[in-house]
């Protein structure tokens, strides 16, 4: 079985939907029921990345043996735009479905940015995070060579040496340790798994916090982008339905989804149709919501990745040499013990 890394960063506010209203949310994002943590389930990833692929112009692989037949209903209606012939796999009289040869997995949480007094924002983790994301690089083969090993410790944060001491971070603050080398090389891993921007590449080596599981929780329920939208009538432009909100996971959120297939030429192929490229998802696609950037990664890439040496401006400076200590000069006896070495 060949696999894949995919890495997703939010270049605009992200809306896969879930199921049912939460609260006063009508529409919320996709969550882990467990842990309350944002999620893209597979299937809408998969979605995604076939709509993609339709999309692309050029050479590519076929549609349906890489992600099997379409639902039946969607079927019907390619055969109906087609003049009634179906193009996308067996005759009409076939409704026999085709399994496709890669398999997508749910894209997890890795990073979730939130408001802070220095830096503009930072971009929080966890042990669980980052263990899930070593789970991922194991299935690949791949080592991460203890840099996702970070601990903080109870009710603390930890970070590069810049945001040591307390700090706010979106609707809490933060006592945050020095991480020394293990924060950096954290930042320099993840810094190599993230799109090609230069900038976005420097923040993310010196601006991870990594916080408690149960704080970043928290922050992921009370940081993302709640959006009250109204649909107006066409003539008199007053309100005919609403007001109705919507979440969105918010910019530079970041996700990493594991792609799997037997056939490794399907996964090259998607490789080359998505690394260093934008892909559309989920809802609210009309008013600019849903882009990500996309990086897919290989194992050789990922033990790269964590292998990358840490950037001079990240690396904790070394501990300043104390200057030798000055000879302590020999006690001056007082004028009264002289006066009274004298009399005696």
């Amino acid at each position: 079985m060949e696999r894949r890394l995919v890495v997703l960063m939010a270049e605009t506010p992200v809306h896969a939907g879930g199921s049912e209203s939460l609260g006063a949310v009508d529409l919320p994002i996709q969550r882990e029921s467990a842990t309350g943590l944002p999620v893209i389930w597979g299937q809408s990833l998969k979605g995604a990345l076939r709509q993609l692929l339709r999309d692309t112009i050029g050479e590519k692989p076929d549609e349906i043996a890489v992600f099997g037949s379409p639902p039946p209903s969607a079927a019907a209606e390619d055969g109906a735009d087609q003049g009634g012939a179906d193009q996308r796999g067996a005759d009409q009289g076939d409704r026999s479905l085709r399994r496709g040869s890669v398999s997508v997995g749910d894209a997890q949480l890795l990073l979730f940015p939130v408001a802070s007094l220095r830096q503009c924002f930072a971009w929080l983790t966890s042990p669980l995070l980052l263990g899930r994301l070593a789970r991922k690089a194991a299935l690949l083969g791949a080592d991460h060579r203890g840099r996702l090993d970070i601990r903080p410790g109870q009710g603390r944060a930890t970070g590069t040496a810049g945001w040591a001491g307390p700090q706010v971070f979106g609707p809490f603050v933060s006592q945050v340790d020095d991480g020394g080398a293990a924060a950096a090389g954290l930042g320099a891993a993840v810094a190599g798994l993230a799109p090609q921007f230069e900038f976005t590449r420097s923040k993310l080596a010196t601006d991870i916090v990594t916080v408690s599981d149960t704080a970043l929780s928290t922050a992921s329920k009370m940081a993302t982008d709640v959006v009250a939208r109204v649909q107006l009538k066409p003539k008199e432009k007053t309100v005919e339905h609403g007001p109705f909100y919507s979440e969105h996971l918010p910019v530079e959120t970041v996700l990493t989804a594991v792609l799997a297939s037997t056939e490794a030429a399907h996964l090259d192929a998607l490789g080359v149709l998505l690394d260093g490229r934008p892909m559309q998802l989920g809802g609210d696609e009309t008013i600019g919501k849903g882009v990500l950037w996309c990086r897919v990664l290989d194992r050789e890439q990922l033990d790269a990745a964590f292998g990358a040496e840490v950037p001079a401006a990240a690396a904790p400076a070394p501990a300043a040499a104390k200057p030798a200590a000055a000879p302590t000069p020999a006690a001056k006896p007082s004028p009264t013990a002289m006066a009274a070495r004298r009399r005696s």
